[in-house]
């Protein structure tokens, strides 16, 4: 098994990332607490569509916050498991 290159980071150093990248994060607390649940690599793949187009440094669109990539998370989350039950009645 290969070894890893880079040190595993906090929470509070991802969300510091973030918004360094121009993510909004008004309450960086309530941000940590939904990492602890979710975790970053789950949840950093409902950021893509608030991504800069062919932006290699992964910035985010202008007037992006936490909550906008939340409420899509929360919205996926809720179609799923309304799919899940309907497909598991047939």
């Amino acid at each position: 098994m290969g070894q890893f290159n880079k040190p595993a980071k906090s929470n509070q150093e991802l969300i510091q990332q973030w918004k360094t990248r121009g993510l909004i994060v008004p309450d960086e607390a309530r941000a940590e607490r939904y990492l602890e649940h979710i975790s970053y690599y789950r949840f950093s793949a409902y950021t893509i569509p608030f991504q800069q187009l062919n932006n290699p440094n992964h910035h985010f669109k202008p007037n992006t916050t936490f909550d906008d990539i939340l409420n899509l998370y929360i919205f996926d989350r809720e179609l799923r498991l309304l799919v899940l039950d309907a497909i598991e009645r047939i």
